[in-house]
């Protein structure tokens, strides 16, 4: 396994993401347990593995435009299976926010579109309005009509309504209050 070879802006960007992560990356075996168990491991995106050496070993440009952290869907399994406790899902988390600092284009954009959509409509309404978030991603993307043989589906079922996405929801302030607060914490870092 290659690790830093002391070039100080490769040990800076390992540093700057064990603190952001709060991971001990240096203790990591490369065992490949996390990548064994982690659902969206493949070939095109690689693993945890992949990412935490391209970190240990100072690749910092590789690490921000690995398309692994981007599809991290926080199941835990690699922390679960990791013998030294390393959760892949908080370094994806320190590597986005620093891509993010730093204007590198997100790897996969519609997932990164998704996720602000998402957030938005939790903040708006207390919880995501599913429908219309689905509905405003599909006609952002250029896809108006994908998801429609499903919504038909539903509303033959009862499951939702015709007006379903045009029905807005209370506000929530006590919502409104959280986000405030972790956008007050995310910038006093």
């Amino acid at each position: 396994m290659l690790r830093l070879t002391g070039n100080s802006s490769e040990r800076v960007f390992l540093n700057d993401m064990m603190n952001k992560s709060g991971q001990r990356l240096l203790e990591c075996l490369q065992c490949g347990k996390c990548t064994g168990s982690c659902p969206v491991a493949s070939p095109e995106t690689g693993g945890p593995r992949q990412l935490i050496a391209q970190i240990l070993a100072g690749m910092k440009d590789h690490a921000l435009t690995n398309p692994m952290w981007w599809y991290c869907v926080s199941c835990g399994s690699c922390v679960t299976r990791c013998p030294v406790d390393i959760n892949v899902y908080e370094l994806a988390t320190a590597l986005c926010e620093t891509a993010a600092r730093e204007g590198i284009t997100p790897s996969e954009r519609e997932i990164h579109l998704f996720e602000d959509l998402f957030l938005k409509s939790v903040r708006k309404y207390g919880r995501v309005k599913e429908l219309r978030t689905v509905a405003l991603f599909n006609l952002m993307t250029m896809n108006p009509l994908k998801d429609m043989d499903k919504g038909i589906a539903l509303m033959k079922k009862g499951a939702i309504g015709p007006l379903e996405i045009f029905r807005a929801g209370k506000k929530d302030d006590k919502v409104e209050r959280i986000f405030k607060r972790v956008e007050s914490t995310r910038e006093g870092e």
